[in-house]
């Protein structure tokens, strides 16, 4: 009998009122992910601050200088800009997350991803001013557990817009994902590359002062005032890129002979030619993503077309080679990758970059069983139709591009263009025009 008739008891009728009334609020609060409405408020007035805040972005350049003479106090002052620069990172996806359509935001993916974020944003926002360098191993610590907790974001983002690409506009998604994507790589950045130099400088220091790796803590509060060195960090002032395309063309290689089950050294050559003596700034990780993407795309495509010819006359590789080849100028490195592996249909080639086209979003759903992600050479394939678009997230990064021209019958041409001198800032959005 509904609540309307429950007129002859007034016991009963208050009761079902209080029932009703408890299981609204429990509804309400599971939406607000555990919070009430109070909290919420409460919480939004508080990341409002931090997203009425612009990012100070960094370009590869700065970082790089800044690891010259590092003291002990230089290492502090990193400490407190990344310190204070995450929770304002963290924040303008925060409010990303909010203005999804509601049936989105109900995602239990992309729930996760929202509480992961929050978490970290509490965390970060929180955290005392790093004064010594104890203080700052502590921060350290601190980001290590971060990043590998968010290592589960990529599969959960993944995840979450395959099941919303059918819900929401294509572009709409695709937006998102590219957006939390960039922010991902920048917050990684300034995490490592801190990390990094902290690690550097403990090393140098511990050396100076002859101690060996289990001992010194107390002595190691404080750096001398005459102490410094020199590092860089994560990121490589010389980078040799002919020696990167060589690594890369050997783990790509394995990677396909293991999937599509060949000998070991059958898979298709990489020749690189140009200037193969070309070096640029970079973070040879990201950088090697790219490049193991493209060799491993082309020489999936190009076994796939020429798998009969395997073992046919005699010596030698059964598959035409990879083709790359390296070119730099004063202010630009360009790597071109070229295969014969029959070129992108017309039909697919719009939408290589997209992340959620109806294609793309029913091979995401792989990421299910991926429990941990964090975009790197060397890890298991991505899901068919992630990588190129991650490729081109990384590139855009920092201020390059990745493209990719289809020879329909023929193959593909693929091109990386990267900054060479490492003077563009990161490429990230802070606010995203919320309609």
């Amino acid at each position: 009998m509904s609540l309307l008739f429950c007129r002859g008891n007034t016991e009963v009728q208050s009761m079902a009122y209080k029932r009703a009334a408890h299981n609204l609020a429990a509804h309400t609060t599971n939406l607000l992910g555990g919070r009430t409405l109070q909290q919420k408020f409460y919480e939004n007035r508080i990341l409002d601050r931090y997203t009425a805040q612009e990012a100070k972005k960094v370009s590869l350049r700065q970082l790089v200088l800044f690891g010259r003479q590092l003291t002990g106090d230089k290492l502090i002052a990193s400490a407190n800009y990344v310190r204070t620069e995450l929770p304002v990172r963290l924040a303008h996806r925060i409010s990303d997350f909010q203005y999804l359509p509601y049936i989105a935001g109900t995602n239990p993916h992309l729930r996760t991803v929202y509480e992961l974020y929050w978490r970290a944003f509490d965390e970060f926002r929180k955290f005392p001013v790093v004064k010594t360098l104890d203080d700052n191993r502590r921060f350290c610590d601190t980001m290590r557990r971060n990043l590998l907790e968010h290592s589960r974001v990529i599969p959960q983002l993944g995840v979450g817009v395959a099941e919303c690409a059918s819900l929401v506009a294509q572009d709409d998604m695709d937006a998102f994902m590219h957006q939390m994507l960039v922010s991902r790589i920048s917050r990684r950045t300034l995490s490592e590359q801190h990390i990094k130099l902290s690690e550097q400088f403990d090393g140098a220091l511990r050396a100076h002062l002859g101690l060996r790796a289990d001992e010194g803590v107390d002595q190691m509060r404080q750096s001398p005032s005459d102490f410094a060195t020199q590092h860089t960090g994560i990121v490589n002032a010389n980078c040799s890129v002919a020696q990167v395309v060589h690594d890369c063309a050997e783990r790509a290689g394995g990677a396909v002979e293991e999937t599509c089950g060949l000998p070991a050294g059958t898979a298709p050559h990489v020749v690189v030619t140009g200037h193969t003596d070309a070096t640029f700034m970079c973070i040879p990780g990201h950088f090697a993503y790219i490049v193991h993407e493209l060799l491993r795309n082309a020489m999936s495509h190009v076994v796939r077309r020429y798998t009969g010819r395997l073992g046919e006359g005699g010596a030698g590789p059964a598959f035409p080679p990879i083709s790359v080849t390296v070119c730099s100028s004063r202010s630009d490195v360009v790597v071109r990758v070229s295969d014969e592996g029959g070129g992108i249909a017309a039909s697919e080639l719009p939408h290589v970059w997209s992340f959620t086209h109806p294609l793309k979003a029913q091979r995401l759903h792989d990421l299910h069983a991926v429990r941990r992600m964090e975009a790197r050479m060397g890890e298991d394939a991505p899901p068919a139709g992630f990588g190129l678009p991650m490729s081109r997230v990384y590139a855009e990064y920092w201020g390059g591009s990745v493209t990719v021209h289809s020879l329909p019958g023929h193959g593909v041409d693929a091109y990386v263009q990267l900054p060479r001198l490492g003077n563009a800032v990161e490429n990230i959005a802070s606010r995203r025009r919320h309609t």
